[in-house]
């Protein structure tokens, strides 16, 4: 008689090295995706989701602004800015922090565990889950566009899910063509095809999916697009496979694209929203990085051109059989992120669920082991030892991003906006595009301002709420006739002037970027109606002689209240980096530390 070995304790079950290297890959994948730097548009995110919140109603012009007052304001991320508001107000910065975490670990286990569940090994799996995360990683910041990744991997998943049988099938003409196919036109669509009805009704899910995602982000036009192509890629195959019998799924393909696309206009605007996304995606906007094929020309651009690599790799040496439907797909989600920065992590997310088999089988070619071998008990425990010791590294290097959402002072104009706040200069405000909402919040809103509000010229809502001749207007300062910056233009807008924006509708401050830009030269060419108020080594405060260097005027500021200098602070605050000044001194942030600011080398 032989007994059966004990069960292993529950501590051996948990460090078995198979669940040590999960932990692993999900810990490192996380430290990717888990940037904790204050977004330029995150105090704009959270203050127009408080005033949905505070008056009940969408905005239907555009707030805080005088140059474009009474235009229309097309905002496509409404239900995100209000979740972002409820969170910062209820939980604070760290609320946002780790949302953010929580969303990132859903798409990375979402992608682990599919690749583990459809035959990779740990290894490859890793490998597919690293690379996902680490194109994520630079896109993965306080914005609501991580509401369209996250739709996009529900989306991915559901697919996958409901054309299990179906995928991973080449079910195209070619390379046979369509008069060497068997008369089928009789056949069972099921058994052609491995159709699964109980599985495609899951679809009727995503009619859900693009009603939440089209109320938070305008990203829904490109998960829209990849499912409307990926069910007619469907389709054909049904029809050509299957010829008449496959009308009746054809027709269900096209109703279940067609609800999709309906869901989509249950929005505050309907289909408005529709003709200004066309509207405004058909014009070229070159001055926005992500918007730009720049980024892939650099280090950033190192990991997608990795995934690349890996994707052609996996394709062409896996000898499993290749599904048409999925190669098109990312061909046309490869050719959009080539052209635009921004569309990236789409393409990655698609990478995530479709390669692991493929990449499993192509290094299985390249293997000389055949077989398995069984590890010693000496050298489970090392690996057991090093697995728990790269997790002890990442999670050492994880807590810190997790304690804090950072506002750089060496990036963010926090002093130059805290001068401005100290001494109640307000009004019409030409500022910097990246710093915009940061004073829409500072300055502006009813929660932070002093004395009256102020209003910006331009701000990062761009086109949604601009129109093009304020937004050249704005870059022609930034920019003025630089010809190593690229640009679009309004044909209608009147010729490059740098200066034009310091004369339209009056504006009575300027808060510049002194590096990056042009902003500082052209305001050193109109001192005679310009005063500087305020300089520190990233930022200046200019303001109207008229108003605040004539001793007459009640918003005259004394030379020795003045502040000039050249001074960087290096270190970092939490957010809002907004200091509320109450009769007993600071409340919120500490007050700045002038001991802390370092003179620009």
């Amino acid at each position: 008689m032989s007994t059966a070995p004990p069960d292993p304790s529950w501590y051996s079950r948990l460090l078995r090295p198979e669940r040590l290297g999960i932990a692993v890959v999900i810990l490192a994948a996380a430290l990717a995706m888990s940037p904790n730097v204050a977004d330029p548009d995150l105090w704009g995110h959270v203050q127009f989701g408080r005033d949905v919140l505070a008056t009940g109603e969408i905005a239907e012009t555009t707030s805080y602004s005088y140059t474009a007052d009474g235009f229309r304001w097309i905002n496509h991320e409404n239900l995100s800015e209000i979740i972002m508001a409820i969170v910062a107000d209820a939980l604070g910065p760290l609320g946002l922090v780790w949302g953010k975490f929580a969303l990132s670990l859903l798409v990375i286990v979402v992608v682990l565990r599919w690749n583990l569940n459809r035959g990779a090994g740990l290894i490859v799996a890793g490998m597919i889950t690293l690379l996902v995360a680490a194109n994520l990683g630079y896109h993965w910041s306080f914005r609501p566009q991580l509401s369209s990744f996250v739709g996009f991997t529900v989306l991915a998943w559901l697919l996958q899910y409901c054309f299990d049988g179906w995928r991973d099938r080449w079910h195209w003409p070619w390379p046979r063509g369509w008069f060497q196919r068997d008369s089928i036109e009789s056949a069972d669509v099921r058994e052609t095809l491995g159709y699964q009805s109980h599985r495609v009704r899951w679809l009727w899910i995503a009619p859900l999916i693009f009603f939440l995602w089209a109320n938070a982000h305008g990203g829904f036009v490109a998960g829209l697009a990849v499912y409307v192509a990926y069910l007619g890629c469907r389709g054909l195959e049904a029809l050509y496979r299957c010829g008449w019998a496959g009308w009746g799924l054809v027709r269900r393909m096209v109703l279940m694209s067609l609800v999709a696309v309906l869901a989509t206009m249950l929005n505050p605007y309907g289909p408005r929203l529709h003709l200004w996304l066309l509207e405004s995606l058909g014009s070229p906007r070159p001055e926005i990085s992500d918007w730009s094929s720049r980024e892939l020309f650099s280090l950033i651009g190192l990991k997608f051109w990795m995934l690349v690599a890996i994707a052609a790799f996996a394709l062409g040496w896996t000898k499993r059989k290749l599904d048409a439907t999925q190669l098109l797909i990312l061909g046309l989600t490869l050719w959009q992120s080539v052209s635009h920065f921004r569309h990236v992590p789409f393409f990655a997310i698609l990478c995530g669920f479709w390669l692991g088999p493929h990449l499993q089988s192509a290094m299985s070619r390249l293997s000389t082991v055949s077989g398995q071998r069984e590890i010693s008990r000496r050298g489970r425990l090392a690996v057991q030892a090093l697995l728990l010791v790269c997790m002890l590294g990442i999670g050492t290097a994880l807590l810190p991003r997790l304690s804090d959402l950072q506002v750089r002072r060496d990036q963010f104009p926090v002093d130059a906006i805290d001068f401005m706040r100290q001494h109640q200069l307000n009004g019409r405000l030409v500022v910097t595009y990246d710093w915009a909402q940061y004073s829409i919040a500072a300055l502006c809103s009813d929660r932070y301002a002093t004395g009256h509000r102020s209003q910006v010229a331009f701000d990062g809502r761009f086109r949604t709420c601009y129109p093009q001749h304020i937004v050249d207007l704005h870059f022609d300062f930034m920019y003025g006739h630089a010809t190593s910056v690229r640009r679009f233009r309004s044909p209608d807008s009147p010729p490059c002037d740098p200066g034009r924006i310091l004369r339209y509708r009056q504006p009575e401050l300027v808060l510049l970027r002194r590096f990056g830009e042009r902003t500082e030269q052209h305001m050193l060419q109109h001192q005679d109606r310009w005063l500087l108020l305020y300089q520190d080594g990233i930022a200046q405060v200019w303001g109207l002689r008229s108003l605040f260097d004539d001793r007459r005027n009640a918003n005259y500021l004394p030379p020795e209240q003045r502040m000039v200098h050249d001074q960087i602070a290096t270190d970092s605050i939490s957010w809002p980096a907004i200091f509320v000044r109450q009769e007993t001194g600071f409340g919120g942030n500490p007050p700045i530390n002038l001991a802390n600011l370092q003179t620009r080398k």
